[in-house]
């Protein structure tokens, strides 16, 4: 490339800034133009290090922020990267949080099971026994959970619940396996 060829990126970069600079002043074809042409290089780039349904969602998110953050943007630098750098931010902070989330509940469920010894084939049946009580939704959030190692939000997705909801839901549980097998290993 020689040095009067612009790279495309900068290209689109200038016109989205300045779709952006006639959107803000409420240009709304200039806005619908920046977003066909933002969302979709941001989310492309996105999906290289995330799911691409959660890239998608992170660049709206991001051209959202844009908008709110007006004031921040320099003109005269890349549009597309302040954008793309929001997005990014975006996508950290909610991997963090699931991370954060993810680990809380595995150290939660594996202090749990410290205090049962789950390898003593008496314990072990009774666990199934006390399992085979419950009804058909709790044995599912127990199988989602344990034998497909879904975390709380995996699971509230798949079922349109809340993370919080199923979170409880898993914790009531545990705690009546938890009695339920006191009772059969007394037994």
């Amino acid at each position: 490339m020689n040095s009067t060829t612009t790279h495309p990126l900068n290209a689109d970069s200038d016109a989205c800034g300045a779709w952006f600079a006639q959107a803000l002043r409420g240009d709304s074809d200039a806005a619908t133009r920046l977003y066909a042409c933002c969302v979709p290089s941001v989310r492309n780039w996105l999906s290289r290090s995330v799911p691409s349904e959660m890239a998608e969602d992170y660049a709206h998110e991001a051209m959202v922020m844009a908008f709110r953050r007006a004031e921040q943007f320099r003109p005269g630098t890349s549009f597309v990267c302040w954008v793309r750098t929001m997005a990014w931010r975006i996508a950290l902070n909610a991997l963090r949080a699931d991370l954060r989330r993810k680990t809380r509940e595995t150290a939660f469920f594996e202090q749990n099971d410290a205090e049962t010894d789950f390898r003593d084939e008496a314990v072990f049946a009774a666990l199934e026994r006390c399992v085979a009580e419950l009804p058909g939704e709790q044995r599912q959030l127990i199988r989602l959970r344990f034998q497909l190692d879904q975390s709380a939000g995996e699971i509230a997705a798949s079922l349109g619940r809340s993370r919080v909801a199923v979170a409880v839901s898993l914790h009531r549980i545990c705690k009546r396996l938890r009695s339920g097998l006191e009772q059969h290993t007394r037994l």
